[in-house]
């Protein structure tokens, strides 16, 4: 079993709210869903965009046919990644007791 401070527990549930709306908008204008690659990168980091993408984690859609045509992100798919993260970092601290 896990213990969680109040804190946490009251972090986690403002996560999940933001994720609900985030998927919402997906569902139902999914144009509004989608940002550029630079717009993900200053929101999540350069890196963090290219290990998740790498992972699987995330798809691209490419908003044209050419080569360097825009590439475009869920909005919704990195804001699950980065809770993700967050989630696994509170669960597996080191230091987290375990009942």
């Amino acid at each position: 079993m896990i213990q969680l401070d109040l804190y946490e527990i009251k972090n986690l549930c403002m996560h999940m709210a933001e994720l609900g709306a985030a998927q919402y908008v997906r569902q139902t204008k999914p144009s509004a869903d989608l940002i550029s690659q630079r717009e993900a990168y200053r929101m999540f980091s350069e890196n963090r965009v290219k290990r998740w993408k790498q992972a699987g984690i995330l798809t691209t859609i490419r908003k044209g046919e050419t080569a360097n045509s825009k590439i475009l992100y869920s909005l919704a798919e990195l804001l699950t990644a980065d809770k993700q993260e967050k989630l696994s970092a509170i669960i597996n601290q080191p230091t987290r007791q375990r009942l």
